[in-house]
C-alpha cells in the first residue's frame, strides 16, 4: 500500500505540473512592463509585477517581508484537523484574530490524496507530520529541503537531515517514518494517535509500553525509553494496538523482522532517539517542500532541470530568504492563462528570486494550488490577489502566513463611503466610515458621529450623519478625526427631466444568465428579431419545463452591477413579451449591501405579446448609492411553466413623476391619435412592430383588425374556420376564427377572408357596429354612400353614436382604406362609450 501511495503522489505532481505545460527555453523576467507596491503591514510590502517577453506574459505577486519588525511574524497556517484541507483564503481568515492579524499568505505544502501534507511539518520541535520523500527524478521532494524560522528568529531555506533510530539489545536501527503506511523495507514508528498500526502480516512489530514520556506528541530531541511488551513475527497477524503509554515499531524487511522476533525478549528495554541537524533544532517551525531553488545566491535546483516538472511553464509558488535571514519573499507566478500569465520554469523562477535579493529559496506546491492572499489596509481579512489556473481557489493542506501582532494604535487613515460622487438636488445619503486603520495598518472602527463633518462649496448640509444635496454645483464633504482629515468630492445635479440610460442592450458583454430549477440562454437579437431601438436587444430564451418542481426562474445578471445616479422614482425597461403570464422582477443593491427586489409586473403580469414599457418603483428604504444587479422572470404556477423567448431593450432610470415614455418611436405625443393609440397599447389591444414602430399612417389589414377586435372582446373560437386563405400558421388564425364565429367579420368572397388586404372604411363601420352591438340610425347623407350601398346602415349607426361625421366635402369614402391610427381612434371611442 505504501508503494502504491507514493506512486499516486508522484502521479499527482505530474498532473498538476505537466498538464497544459509548455517547455521553457529562455528567461521571461527580463522585460518588466509594470510594477505596483502597497504597504500592507509594518515593513510588509505587496508588489505586483508584469513581464512580457515576446509572446510570453508573466504575472507575479511578491510579499516583501522584513522580520526585523517587532510585530511581524511568520507562521504555518494549518487546518484543524490537519487532513481537512481548505482554501488559502479561508485558512488565513481562520487564523486571524485581534492581536494576531494575518496580512498575507501563500499555499505551502504538497499534500497527499488523504489530505495530509506530503512532507515534514514541525513547530517548536514538535513533529506534526513527518511525511515522505519522492522516489523518482520527477518528484520535487526527492531531496529533503525546507523553509522555516530558526531559534534566533532568522529565516532558513535549506536542506535538512533527520536521524530517527531505535536501539534494542545494543543494536541501533533506523526509523524511516512516523505514523505513515509501512512501505517495503521500511521501519515505521506508531504513536497512540494512530490507534492501530493498520499493517498486514508481512512484517514484525515491537509493542512498547511504560514510555518515559507522553508519546502522543513527538519532538526532535526526544530520547524515549520503554519496555517491550509484545513482539509479532513475520507472517503473524499485523495491525497491532498501540498502547496509550507507549508506541509500536513496525519492521517490514523480512530478514530484519525475523531477526528481531528471535532476539528481542519481552521485558527488554528499547530506546528511541529523534533528532534533526543543528541548524533546524529548536526552530519556530519547519515546512518541507521542494525542490531547493537558490543556495548561496546561486541557482541550485535539487532535482534534474531536464525533467518535465522543472522545465515546463507552470504556475509556481516559492519562498525566498536574503543573506541576513531577516528578509523573506513570498512569491507566486500565475500560469496556464494565455494573455495573462504563461507560467515559469524552475530555473527562470530561481533567477527571478535572486533578482529580488534572495540568497536561498525553495519551491512550494504550485500548479492549480498557487494562491496568494493579501490584506489591504483597513480590511479585516486577506483576499486573493492572483489568478488561480483552475479559475477558483484549490483547497490545500497548509499555508505560510505573515502575521501582524501589533496592539491597537491610533488612527492613521480612513475613507468616506456611502455618498455617490454625483447626487440629485433634494436627495440624501448616509455618511459611512470605512477602511479605517492604525499606524500598524490594522483595522479600527470609527462611528460617524465621532467625526467632525463639514461641507465645502455650499452644495449641501450634513444632519445627523446624513448628507443632503441642496444646491447644484461641485463641492467636498470633509471628515476629521483625531487630526486625520479625509475629503470626498461630490457634484450635485438638477433632477433630470429625461431618463438616464443604464443599458441599451446593444451588446450583452456585461450580462450573464442564471437559473433556478430551469434552463436559460441569453443572446443578442439577430437582425430579424425584435429590437425596439439601437443596434440590438437582449434575448432571454427560457425553459421552465425541467423536471424540478417549485418556482422556476431565469435571470439576466449584470457581471458588473450598474451604478444608478441619485435616487430615481422608478426603473423602466422595454420588454417584448411572449404572452407567457410570467412574473417580471429585478434586484438592486444599496451601499449597505442590502438587496432589494423590485417588481416590473405583478405575478402573472407579463401577459402581452410584442413590445411594452414597464416600470418598477424604487423602495423608500434604499441607502444611496444603489446599483442594478439583475432582471428576471419567475413562474411559481406549475401549469404556466412553459418555454419561450422574451427580449429586453433600453433599461433606464426615471426621476420625475410626470415623465411619459413614448409608446412608439414614430408616434409623437403631438400626433392627433396619440391618446387613442396609447389607450389601446395599455389595454394590450395593439403592440406595434418588433422594431418599436406603430406605422400609424399605414393602412390596417383585415387580419390586424380581427386581432384587435378579438382581444377587445376576449373572443375565442370553438370550431375551425372555413376560409381557405387562412392557414393554421397565420399569425391571426385564432382571432380570425373567433370573429368569424361571432359573426363580426365575414369573408370578401366565398371561402376567402383576404387577411392581408386593407380594411375599408365601410368594413370598419360594419365591424364596429356588429362587435359592439351598436344601435340607432341617422338621416345624414353622404354623396358617395346611397341607401343602396351595402354599408349604408352600419355607417348611419356610427353617425347616430357620434363616432364619425365623414369628411368636409360631405363624403364618407366607404371604399377608401382606413389607417392604423384611424382604426385605433374608432375602437378607442367605442370603448369610451
Amino acid at each position: 500500500m505504501a508503494r502504491k501511495l507514493r506512486k499516486i503522489v508522484i502521479a499527482y505532481f505530474l498532473v498538476i505540473f505537466v498538464f497544459g505545460g509548455t517547455v521553457a527555453d529562455a528567461s521571461v523576467f527580463t522585460n518588466k512592463v509594470s510594477e505596483t507596491e502597497k504597504v500592507v503591514a509594518p515593513q510588509v510590502i505587496h508588489k505586483q509585477q508584469k513581464f512580457k517577453t515576446d509572446s510570453i506574459n508573466e504575472f507575479v505577486n511578491v510579499l516583501d517581508i522584513n522580520l526585523s519588525n517587532t510585530y511581524t511574524k511568520l507562521e504555518i497556517g494549518m487546518s484543524d484537523p490537519l487532513k481537512l484541507r481548505n482554501t488559502t483564503s479561508n485558512l488565513a481568515k481562520a487564523h486571524s484574530y485581534e492581536g494576531h492579524q494575518v496580512v498575507g499568505a501563500v499555499n505551502a505544502s504538497y499534500f497527499l490524496a488523504n489530505g495530509l501534507p506530503a512532507n515534514l511539518l514541525a513547530q517548536n520541535n514538535e513533529i506534526i507530520n513527518y511525511g515522505i520523500l519522492g522516489e523518482n527524478t520527477e518528484s520535487p521532494t526527492q531531496n529533503p529541503v525546507a523553509f522555516g524560522v530558526s531559534k534566533d528568529g532568522t529565516a532558513i531555506a535549506d536542506e535538512f537531515k533527520t536521524n530517527l533510530t531505535f536501539k534494542v539489545n545494543g543494536q541501533e536501527y533506523k526509523i524511516d517514518n512516523i505514523n505513515s503506511e509501512r512501505a517495503q523495507n521500511k521501519n515505521v514508528l506508531y504513536t497512540p494517535v494512530s490507534g492501530t498500526t493498520g499493517t498486514n502480516i508481512y512484517g514484525a512489530e515491537i509493542v512498547v509500553t511504560s514510555a518515559t514520556q507522553n508519546t502522543n506528541e513527538l519532538h526532535f530531541g526526544d530520547q524515549i525509553s520503554g519496555v517491550v511488551s509484545h513482539v509479532t513475527g513475520y507472517g503473524e497477524t499485523g495491525n497491532s494496538q498501540i498502547p496509550a503509554d507507549g508506541l509500536v515499531i513496525s519492521i517490514q524487511n523480512k530478514e530484519l523482522a525475523q531477526s528481531l522476533k528471535n532476539s528481542v525478549a519481552i521485558g527488554s528495554t528499547i530506546d528511541v532517539s529523534l533528532s534533526i541537524d543543528e541548524k533546524w533544532m529548536d526552530a519556530e517551525f519547519i515546512l518541507a517542500a521542494g525542490p531547493l531553488l537558490v543556495k548561496n545566491g546561486q541557482v541550485n535546483i535539487s532535482m534534474p532541470t531536464t525533467t518535465t516538472f522543472a522545465k515546463s511553464r507552470q504556475p509556481r509558488t516559492a519562498v525566498a530568504v536574503d543573506a541576513t535571514g531577516k528578509k523573506v519573499f513570498f512569491v507566486t507566478v500565475d500560469g496556464r492563462s494565455t494573455g495573462h500569465s504563461n507560467g515559469t520554469s524552475l530555473t527562470d523562477l530561481a533567477n527571478h528570486l535572486i533578482s529580488l535579493g534572495a540568497t536561498s529559496a525553495i519551491n512550494l506546491d504550485g500548479g492549480g494550488s498557487t494562491t496568494m492572499v493579501v490584506r489591504n489596509p483597513g480590511d479585516i481579512y486577506p483576499t486573493i490577489v492572483n489568478k488561480p489556473s483552475d479559475g477558483y481557489e484549490r483547497k490545500v493542506s497548509t499555508i505560510l502566513q505573515v502575521v501582524n501582532t501589533a496592539p491597537k494604535g491610533t488612527v492613521k487613515s480612513f475613507n468616506i463611503n456611502g455618498i455617490p460622487s454625483q447626487m440629485m438636488v433634494g436627495t440624501s445619503a448616509n455618511l459611512n466610515i470605512i477602511k479605517v486603520y492604525d499606524e500598524y495598518f490594522n483595522p479600527l472602527t470609527i462611528h460617524p458621529s465621532d467625526v467632525i463633518w463639514s461641507v465645502e462649496g455650499n452644495v449641501g448640509v450634513i444632519e445627523g450623519g446624513t448628507f443632503k444635496a441642496t444646491t447644484v454645483g461641485s463641492g467636498k464633504i470633509i471628515g476629521e478625526y483625531q487630526g486625520v482629515r479625509k475629503e470626498f468630492s461630490v457634484t450635485v445635479l438638477e433632477i433630470p427631466k429625461l431618463p438616464i440610460l443604464l443599458d441599451n442592450f446593444d451588446t450583452i458583454s456585461n450580462w450573464s444568465k442564471d437559473t433556478a430549477k430551469a434552463d436559460a440562454l441569453i443572446t443578442t437579437s439577430t437582425t430579424s428579431e425584435p429590437t425596439r431601438q439601437g443596434a440590438g436587444s437582449l434575448k432571454l430564451s427560457y425553459d421552465f419545463t425541467t423536471q424540478d418542481t417549485g418556482t422556476k426562474a431565469a435571470y439576466v445578471v449584470s457581471k458588473t452591477p450598474i451604478p444608478i445616479s441619485g435616487k430615481p422614482l422608478n426603473l423602466g425597461v422595454w420588454v417584448y413579451g411572449d404572452g407567457g403570464k410570467h412574473w417580471l422582477r429585478g434586484t438592486i443593491r444599496d451601499v449597505a449591501g442590502t438587496k432589494h427586489t423590485i417588481d416590473f409586473t405583478a405575478e402573472g403580469g407579463l401577459n402581452w405579446t410584442g413590445w411594452k414599457y414597464v416600470t418598477a418603483a424604487i423602495p423608500e428604504n434604499v441607502v444611496l448609492p444603489i446599483k442594478f444587479e439583475q432582471i428576471y422572470i419567475a413562474q411559481p404556477n406549475s401549469s404556466l411553466q412553459n418555454k419561450g423567448n422574451i427580449y429586453f431593450d433600453q433599461l433606464q432610470a426615471v426621476y420625475v413623476e410626470n415623465y411619459e415614455e413614448p409608446i412608439y418611436l414614430d408616434v409623437a405625443q403631438s400626433h392627433w391619435a396619440y391618446s387613442s393609440i396609447k389607450n389601446l397599447n395599455i389595454q394590450g389591444l395593439i403592440a406595434g412592430y418588433p422594431n418599436g414602430t406603430f406605422k400609424a399612417d399605414h393602412s390596417i389589414t383585415r387580419a390586424e383588425a380581427a386581432v384587435i377586435i378579438a382581444k377587445a372582446l376576449n373572443l375565442t373560437a370553438s370550431k375551425a374556420p372555413t376560409f381557405t386563405d387562412v392557414s393554421n400558421t397565420h399569425f391571426a388564425y385564432k382571432q380570425i376564427t373567433a370573429v368569424q364565429e361571432a359573426g363580426i367579420i365575414t369573408g370578401r368572397a366565398p371561402g376567402k377572408f383576404s387577411p392581408n388586404e386593407n380594411l375599408t372604411r365601410a368594413e370598419m363601420a360594419t365591424i364596429l357596429t356588429k362587435a359592439y352591438k351598436l344601435t340607432g340610425t341617422s338621416e345624414v347623407t353622404f354623396k358617395d354612400v346611397t341607401n343602396k350601398h351595402w354599408g349604408y346602415p352600419f355607417i348611419q349607426t356610427l353617425i347616430a353614436n357620434n363616432l364619425t361625421s365623414g369628411y368636409d366635402d360631405n363624403t364618407f369614402r366607404p371604399n377608401g382604406n382606413i389607417t392604423r391610427a384611424e382604426f385605433a381612434a374608432f375602437v378607442d371611442r367605442v370603448n369610451e362609450k
